[in-house]
This record gives structure tokens, sequence and C-alpha cells, in this order.
């Protein structure tokens, strides 16, 4: 642990000058706040001046909010790996006694970290998400998409302002959820491309009331190996990136 205290000295102080990390990095908790003591008298509010009620939406809501935490911390990790990158700072860990393997290890391990924590929050403490046993399923495929976009984005980004022009392009993995929500199956396995399906997917199911403990099972099992998938191919173009 005390090789890694220059670098989380570091990482405080990247995110005392840098608002938007500092927003990134304490955006899942924020939007927990934010939702749990907004969203009933927004409802409310919408209700109350249409027909629109915006309660029976909870569960997309749910779904959608959700996949933002692991997004909001991938990108963080991903800007601080591209901005040591920039900064010719990897290759002086490589000659610590950190060496790569302990820079990588903690790069992706302390985002993951706080993406469990944050996550765990959000659908403990939210006032949207429901109770369900399939949430720990649900936790363990979102934590793992934190890792997988953060050696994305250190990966194809050529510097840390490429890094946020792709982080917008991340977004657009939302689309899963969409799908898995508002199009019926099986057109919606389309969108099993994108990571974000899985667990949005596993949710959905999780709470129906006409649940399949199989159907459950079968949606765990391909969304954690699809997501292992992607790990194991992201870590293997990440590691050659920074051996260059």
């Amino acid at each position: 642990m005390f090789r890694y205290k220059t670098m989380l000295r570091q990482d405080f102080q990247n995110a005392l000058k840098d608002p938007m990390l500092l927003l990134i990095t304490f955006g899942p908790l924020l939007l927990t706040l934010i939702v749990r003591y907004g969203f009933r008298p927004l409802s409310e509010w919408i209700a109350s001046i249409s027909s629109f009620s915006l309660l029976s939406y909870s569960s997309f809501i749910t779904v959608f909010l959700m996949l933002l935490v692991p997004q909001l911390a991938g990108i963080a990790a991903g800007l601080l790996i591209l901005d040591e990158r920039d900064e010719h700072l990897i290759g002086i860990y490589a000659v610590t006694p950190l060496m790569k393997n302990g820079y990588l290890a903690f790069r992706l391990i302390l985002p993951t970290f706080i993406s469990i924590i944050m996550t765990a929050v959000f659908l403990l403490f939210s006032g949207v998400s429901q109770y369900e046993p399939v949430n720990i399923g649900v936790l363990l495929l979102l934590v793992l998409e934190t890792p997988i976009l953060a050696m994305f984005l250190a990966t194809f980004a050529a510097n840390k302002v490429e890094g946020l022009a792709f982080s917008k392009i991340i977004g657009l993995t939302l689309l899963g959820a969409i799908f898995a929500y508002f199009v019926p199956e099986p057109w919606q396995l389309l969108a099993g491309v994108f990571p974000t399906y899985w667990p949005a997917k596993l949710y959905l199911e999780g709470i129906a009331d006409n649940q399949s403990a199989s159907k459950i099972m079968i949606l765990f099992i391909v969304g954690l190996l699809f997501h292992l998938l992607l790990l194991r191919q992201m870590f293997k173009v990440f590691w050659k990136k920074i051996e260059k």
C-alpha cells in the first residue's frame, strides 16, 4: 500500500485542479441524491400539468441511470491514464518498485472499487430501484464495465483531448438500456453487442412479474462471459499500447 501513496496523493491533487474530473468522480453520489430527493416531486409536478406519469417509467429510469455510474468511474480512470501518458509518467512508474503491473493494477482496481460502492449506493438509496436478489448479479456486471471503459479510452484515444471526445461516444452504449426496455424480443438482442444491454436486461427481468429463474441465470452467465471476454481483449490491446 505504501507504494501507492504517491499516486493517491497525485490523484487527489488532480481532482482538485480539474473541476470536470472532480465532477466525474463524485457525480454518481450527486446523481443518487438528485434522484432520491428530486424524482418524486418532479413526477408529481409533471403529472399535475399533464397526463404523463413519469413514475410509470421508473424501471427504465433506473436502468438508464445505473449505467451512468460505472461509466463515470471508467471515464475518470481513462482520462487519468491518458493524462499520465501525455506527461510520460507511465515510463517513470515502470522503473520504480511499482512497475507497469502495479501501475495498471492501481489504475484499474481503485476506480472499480469506487464503482462498486457508488453503484451499490445508487441501487440501495436512489429510491427508484427495486430490491431484488438479482441486483447482486447486476452490480457485478456493472462494475466490470469500469475497467473496460478505462482501457478503451486509454487505448484508442491519442491524448486527453481525444479522450474527452471518445467519452461522448461511450454515451452511445446507453442504447443497450433503451433496447432492453422498449424493443420487443428477440429484436432487442441486436443490442447485445453493447455491454450495457446485459445488466439492464438482467435487472428488468429480475423485477418482472412473470420472472423466470432459468432466464435470469442464462442472462447473467452470458452477460458475465461477454464482459470477461471484453475485459480480456481490452487488457491485451491496452498492454501492447503501453509497452510501446
